[in-house]
Parts: C-alpha cells; structure tokens; sequence
C-alpha cells in the first residue's frame, strides 16, 4: 500500500485519504489528531493557535464583550487563558445591564448583597447565572405556586411587598397575608368596606383601598407584628358610585370610578383636589407617573392627562369594548380589553402599534381583565382562567400559566414573583426561583 501511495498524484492521495477516513473509528481519529498536531505546527510561531494572547488585557475583554452567555461558556472550555479571561467580572457585569437581563433596583440590591465576597468585590458571574435561571424559568412557565385561602367570594385586587400580600374581596374584607407561611394565624382581616374591596395600593405601611361603596380608605401596616391594631386611618367620600381604580403616593391619591370621573386627593387632609372629566362611561383603570395620567373606561377610549392641572391631552381610540387594564411608561401604552384583546400604543403618537388577540397571537379567548409590564415582558390574565406571559419587543407568547379554576381578575409581578386573584375566591403565588 506504502508503494502504491507513493506513486499516487496528489488528487489520487488525497481521494484514498478521504476513504481511508470514512472507515476509521473514534480511536484511529484521535490517534491522527495527535499525530498531525506537531506536523502542522511545526514552523509556526509559539502563538500561532491562540494569536488573541498577544493581545493587550483591555482589547481582549472587548472583544469577549460582544460574546453571548453560550459563546462565553464554550470559550472557557478552549484553554486555561480563555477560562480566566471568560471569568472576568467586567464581562458578566456587561451582560446583567443588557435589557434582557435586568431586574429592579429591589431586586438588584439582594442580589449583590447576597453575592458579595469576603473581600467585597460582587461575583458578578454567579448574579448573572441567578438571572439567567430565572429566565429561563419564566420562558419555560417553571414556578412553584401556592394558594392562599380565606375569602368567601371573588378575589378583586391584590398587591404585595417582600413579606406580606394584601388582597381584596366582594366578600367586604381586606385580607393581609404572611407571604412566608401559609398557616391560618398568617392571615389579618381589615373590616371596614360595607361593599366591595375593589382596588388596593400597597406603598411600605400604608395601604389605599377603594370599594362599590363609593369611599377611599386609608390603613396603616406598621403594626406588622401586632396585626390586631390595624385600623382605618381615614376615609376619603367625594365619588358618588363604584370606585373601581386607584394609585397613590406620598401626597396624593387619583382614583377613578363608574361615576365617570378622575379624583385628586390630599393624602394628608382626605380633601379631593380636583375633579377630571371627560370620560363617558366608567373610569375602570388608570395610572401616572410624573404629571402624566392615562385613564381606561367603559367608553372604549384610553385619555391622556395633565396631573397638575386636570387637562385633557389625547384620546386613543381603537379598542371595540371597554378598557379593562392599562400600564405605560416614557414611550409606549399597554392595554387590555374586554374585547379580548391587548393593544400596544404609542404614548406620543396615540396610534396603535401592535394587537395581541386569540386569532394571530395565541392571546386570550375571555375578557382580558388584567396585566402589568416591566422592561421585557407583558403579563396578563382574564376570564380564561389563564395568565399569559408575553415578549414587550415582539409581541410574541412566550408562555399560559394555568392554576386557576376560574377567571383571574387581577395580578402583579415582580422579577420573582407573579401573585393573582379569581373569581375561584383565591389569591395564587406564582414563584420563578425555585425550579
């Protein structure tokens, strides 16, 4: 054979080659690799396989920065240099700033609190596999959920913190939850309402809720561990039907109602400020930031207004029913309907950007009743007793969380957490960390 191969050309060479190889195992494979190794090496520079290492520290890390998680990954399993270069804090620190990848400044601050070494520095490669589990755990619908009973009717609002969820019933009552235990004594009762609790807003220990009787309550939590001296601190009367929304800071409280109007209320004096109309059906959601109020209602309409003064900026028209839930923030709007469907609004253009429906987008096939947005993602949730989790950027369902046993009427979720209320008389814990 020797001979024969001698007297070969070099196309007659290289066709026996490659037929020699397709009869070799993994064992002759790996025996050629180590035997061609120094044969093709051997004029080059000491470099020449890793010619990345004659570069400067600082352009290294630059050039890694533009790597994916997975490229950096496998780039630490090329050599012992690639591993400690792919191990740099700058590289991961990079990828938790990214969008996708952030969470809260609440969040943020536990995590670099928790991951913090001896000598202070933070791990910022073990903050950014924590975010990339949790991640994956909400594309993938991964949550551990529990559930939380009590009331005896439907479940209308809920609201949480790091410790406790606050929870709003048809039932009349305010329930406080231990969200650290699911014992009978981690439960306290607010009575006060004589109709139904129908939103709530959850601000440290002060706790706003309004109700179909028409009036605002104001709660002080402080007493955490002595729950039983919890009581009304005031009572806001000014709205002359259901109150149906609300959102509160500091020093005011806006909440909007069936009467069709908007109210401006003094945190401290209970006195409403200013009244807005303009709306002509029920005022079902709202919500500010800065001096900038978006409102939804029964009139099918999203308004646009000026806090400070009451005024009227822009109408959005284009949902087919009432507007059920609403979130903006700096650029655009989320809305949902009972149309079934969520529409995404451009908040200076006031036109539609993009629809989520049952038809196109896999969306809901009941009212749409609820929904929040953060910086990549939409959850919502409606009369199909399902959740939906969608992408912000491409509109796309990303996952259906089911549960429940009958349509969910309100949730809020934080990079963790989601946590819901149905008409199933239930409040549902929805956690992303421990799968």
């Amino acid at each position: 054979i020797k001979e024969w191969f001698g007297c070969f050309t070099d196309d007659q060479k290289n066709a026996t080659l490659k037929a020699l190889l397709g009869l070799c195992g993994q064992s002759q494979n790996h025996l050629l690799s180590v035997l061609l190794q120094p044969v093709l090496h051997e004029h080059c520079p000491d470099n020449c396989q890793d010619w990345l290492s004659s570069l400067p520290q600082g352009p290294l890390l630059l050039i890694f920065s533009y790597l994916d998680p997975v490229s950096l990954l496998r780039c630490a399993s090329v050599c012992r240099a690639w591993r400690d270069l792919t191990r740099d804090p700058y590289l991961w620190q990079r990828l938790c700033a990214q969008p996708q990848w952030r969470v809260s400044p609440a969040t943020e601050r536990k995590q670099l609190q928790l991951l913090r070494r001896l000598d202070g520095q933070v791990d910022w490669r073990a903050v950014f596999c924590q975010r990339f589990r949790l991640r994956r755990n909400w594309l993938r619908g991964s949550c551990h959920v529990r559930t939380f009973h009590g009331h005896t009717q439907a479940v209308f609002c809920v609201q949480f913190d790091d410790t406790r969820i606050v929870s709003g019933s048809s039932d009349k009552t305010i329930k406080v939850w231990n969200m650290r235990t699911n014992s009978p004594w981690s439960v306290m009762t607010l009575v006060g309402h004589s109709g139904t609790v129908r939103c709530l807003h959850l601000s440290g220990n002060r706790l706003v809720s309004g109700s179909s009787d028409c009036t605002i309550k104001v709660w002080d939590l402080s007493t955490e561990h002595s729950w039983s001296s919890i009581a009304c601190k005031g009572t806001m009367v000014g709205h002359i039907d259901t109150v149906r929304c609300l959102q509160a800071d500091q020093r005011q409280v806006v909440s909007g109602s069936y009467d069709r109007t908007l109210k401006v209320w003094d945190m401290r004096t209970g006195r409403c400020l200013r009244t807005l109309a303009g709306h002509t059906g029920a005022v079902l959601c709202l919500q500010y930031r800065g001096d900038r109020l978006v409102s939804g209602s029964c009139d099918r309409t999203i308004r646009v207004w000026q806090l400070g003064t009451g005024r009227h900026v822009a109408t959005f028209h284009g949902h087919q029913d009432a507007v059920t839930c609403l979130q903006f923030d700096s650029m655009q709007v989320v809305s949902g309907s009972l149309d079934r469907t969520i529409k995404l609004w451009g908040l200076s253009s006031g036109h539609c950007l993009r629809t989520l429906d049952w038809i196109k987008s896999e969306g809901h096939t009941g009212v749409v009743r609820c929904l929040q947005a953060d910086q990549w993602r939409i959850v919502s949730a409606g009369d199909d007793r399902a959740l939906k989790v969608w992408g912000l950027e491409t509109g796309q369902r990303l996952v259906t969380l089911r549960n429940h046993s009958d349509g969910v009427t309100c949730l809020q979720f934080s990079d963790c957490l989601i946590v819901s209320g149905s008409y199933d008389q239930t409040v549902k814990l929805w956690d992303f960390t421990v799968c």
